[in-house]
């Protein structure tokens, strides 16, 4: 059984890896802009991992309220999964908007709702992290889980756009929409791996 799950875990590193190899293509098959030129692919590319990762954080929260009804380890277990895939990505992306709103734009507007927003839910990512590690009591971890998800929904649709640009992707035509559905689905398919890897890690009777 362990020599089967070992080649399943390494099954599924090959088919990240091979998934992040389509997503790079499909990032570097987007046209130029007239106006940001190629750096709409990073502009795309972060707006795709966005939509992921409020995804994944939105799956541990599911999972999280499962475990707080059932008290099932397994479904503890991919709470834990999904968290320790939405954190890193959750940093990566702010990373990203900084870089990408620096870029496109010209500048940082710290004003910018949308971007404070993404601030506070970096804080709420620590202090998640923080109560994981600090207490490791899952069901402290697993309410932390469903506050994350829900302030993730609370700001970020109630957060306005001063220089954020209204569903640029929506906007756009085939040529931009076609490759955007792909990375998105590409990163989806890579989170969702590696929150199986992470899932399947820890054995469920160790769980308290």
């Amino acid at each position: 059984m362990s020599f089967i799950r070992s080649r399943a875990r390494a099954a599924g590193l090959a088919v990240i890896a091979f998934v992040g190899v389509v997503v790079a293509v499909l990032v570097f098959s987007l046209p130029p802009d007239v106006q940001l030129g190629t750096t709409l692919r990073l502009v795309i590319y972060h707006g795709a991992q966005t939509w992921v990762n409020m995804a994944i954080f939105t799956f541990a929260a599911l999972a999280a309220v499962t475990y707080l009804i059932s008290r099932n380890a397994t479904a503890y277990k991919w709470a834990t999964g999904f968290r320790y895939v939405a954190v890193p990505l959750w940093i990566l992306n702010t990373a990203l908007g900084l870089v990408s709103s620096k870029v496109a734009w010209g500048s940082i507007n710290m004003e910018e709702p949308r971007l404070q927003a993404t601030f506070y839910l970096l804080l709420g990512a620590g202090l998640l992290l923080a109560v994981d590690f600090g207490f490791d009591k899952p069901l402290l971890t697993a309410l932390a889980d469903v506050a994350m998800a829900g302030a993730l929904w609370f700001l970020i649709l109630g957060a306005q756009n001063f220089v954020h640009p209204d569903s640029p992707v929506m906007n756009s035509g085939w040529e931009i929409k076609g490759p955007f559905f792909g990375i998105v689905g590409g990163i989806m398919v890579m989170a969702l791996l590696a929150s199986w890897l992470v899932a399947t890690h820890k054995p469920a009777e160790e769980i308290v």
